[in-house]
Parts: structure tokens; C-alpha cells; sequence
């Protein structure tokens, strides 16, 4: 279960007295795509987002990129309508998975499926700003990228306040959520 906005409208880093025994106690706050959406999916701009982010979930779903999982941050993840007057325009994503090819097949996979992996690309169809790590480089390499995108994304970045991320498996319940939204957006339909 994800925690609520902390009073700075952020999630907090770490809950309870002592978030180092319980891991679940702290950031990145592992949750289910339901239980991602049903959190911050309260509004149609939000909303949009959501859906944008199910079809790139899916279209690295349909190249093979099944493993792993995503860790979630920006304005998104921020109350920004009440921080910035404004709602979030797009959901920054760091996806940590392996390519479902042999490692002198990655640059011929890549340029294949470039329109996945191109940043403005993904940014202007699915409004997610998304970066890759592939798990199957060597440790250390993958443990240096966890610590930079760690690090940049845990702070705001015009406050440097430290606030928490989100992590959702890359095989989830994305049907459900996707039910979700619909599911709201009927009820706000009926509501006007």
C-alpha cells in the first residue's frame, strides 16, 4: 500500500520509526498498476497520462520486455495541482528489465524497436519521459545506473526535498487498472 502525500505534497521517503527493518517501510513503495492508478489517477489529465502509460507498458510487453519492473517519479507522483497550481504533464519512468535478446543482438533489437527506446519519441506518444536499464549488464554498471536514477529522482528537483518513488512489476495487473480508469471516468461522465 502506498502512503499518502506527506503535508510538502510529496510521498514520503520513508514511513513509521524505523523504516530500516521493513523494507516496504521506505522508498521506492512497491505497488500493483490497480493500486498505482487508483492513487493517482483523480483527475482526466492524470487519467491520461495513466492510459498512455498502459500502451507503453504493453508495447515493451509486445517486444518481449516482460521482466522486471518500472520505478515512477516527477510531478506525477507529486500533489502538483496543489504544489504548482497545475497538473502533471507527463510521468517520468526508469524501466529496469532484460532485453529478451542475446547481447550482440541488443544493438540490432534496439534499432528495431527504436521508437521504444528513443526518449522524445516514447515522451510525445505515451507522455512518459522514460529511460532504460538493461539488468543483464554487468552488476556493477546496473547498480551504478539504480544509484544515479535513485539519486536524481528521490529529491525535487527546484526544492531538493527528498520524497518517495514508486516501483510496479512490469507483469502486473494492467488489465484491472485499465478497467479502473474506465470505471472512474464513466462515474465522472454520469456525474455532469
Amino acid at each position: 500500500m502506498l502512503p499518502e502525500f506527506n503535508a510538502s505534497g510529496v510521498l514520503p521517503p520513508f514511513v513509521g520509526e524505523n523504516p530500516g527493518m521493513e523494507r516496504n517501510l521506505a522508498s521506492p513503495y512497491e505497488t500493483t498498476m490497480r493500486g498505482f492508478v487508483n492513487q493517482f489517477g483523480q483527475s482526466p489529465p492524470r487519467r491520461n497520462i495513466l492510459r498512455r502509460l498502459l500502451a507503453y507498458r504493453q508495447a515493451l510487453r509486445n517486444i518481449g520486455i516482460t521482466t522486471g519492473f518500472q520505478m515512477f517519479d516527477g510531478s506525477f507522483v507529486e500533489d502538483c495541482e496543489r504544489l504548482r497550481a497545475r497538473p502533471p504533464s507527463d510521468l517520468d519512468v526508469v524501466t529496469f528489465s532484460h532485453l529478451p535478446v542475446l547481447p550482440h543482438q541488443v544493438m540490432e533489437f534496439v534499432q528495431q524497436n527504436a521508437a521504444l527506446f528513443d526518449r522524445d519519441t516514447v515522451k510525445e506518444e505515451y507522455c512518459c519521459d522514460s529511460f532504460f536499464i538493461d539488468l543483464t549488464k554487468d552488476a556493477r554498471y546496473v547498480v551504478a545506473d539504480t544509484m544515479y536514477w535513485y539519486g536524481l529522482f528521490s529529491h525535487q528537483r527546484d526544492t531538493f526535498m527528498w520524497k518517495g518513488l514508486v516501483t510496479v512489476p512490469l507483469m502486473s495487473d494492467d488489465a484491472d487498472a485499465l478497467v479502473l480508469l474506465d470505471t472512474v471516468e464513466a462515474g465522472h461522465a454520469q456525474e455532469t
